[in-house]
């Protein structure tokens, strides 16, 4: 080889040649596989907030508002959703369970006896059931049956309070 095939080996194309000859196919295919890639996945999550937007009751005003305000209103509105549920020692092993739920459904005061009487050692007292408003109120007064046991005390609110969760 001398000087001159040297350079010409080195020196850059001009801008018309090599149109004949397609750059690696793995190359320009990666760049499209990602770019659809991207696109789908964009697409995609564009159809699960307007998704989101029509299942939870909004005003018309959030069509308008930034995305981050949306999933705001969308994490408020499934926490608010969610049932409430307190319970409290009154004492002489007796405990007063109150769940307050968005749902009108009265298979949720159904569940609460069924878990809170699942141990067995629990008697309930009283148990009512109203609606006021959007919400639903269940009030169940339960009885433990020996207060040596679980049932009663700190202990026994928390345990009666973690199968209530679990069920719910």
């Amino acid at each position: 080889m001398d000087a001159e095939d040297i350079v010409s080996a080195r020196a850059p194309r001009p801008v018309g040649a090599g149109r004949d000859t397609p750059p690696p196919p793995t190359q320009s295919k990666c760049k499209l596989d990602r770019k659809t890639v991207e696109k789908n996945r964009r697409d995609h999550m564009k159809f699960l907030y307007s998704k989101l937007d029509s299942l939870i009751a909004s005003s018309s005003s959030s069509a308008s508002s930034y995305l981050p305000d949306r999933l705001e209103e969308a994490t408020n509105y499934i926490k608010s959703s969610s049932p409430q549920i307190e319970v409290h020692d009154l004492g002489s092993g007796i405990n007063a369970v109150l769940i307050v739920s968005s749902h009108h459904d009265q298979a949720i005061m159904h569940r609460a006896i069924r878990a809170v009487v699942e141990e067995g050692n629990v008697d309930v007292l009283n148990a009512h059931y109203s609606s006021a408003g959007d919400k639903s109120i269940v009030s169940l007064h339960t009885l433990v049956r020996d207060s040596n046991e679980s049932g009663s005390g700190p202990s026994g609110t928390r345990s009666m309070l973690d199968r209530l969760k679990k069920a719910f």
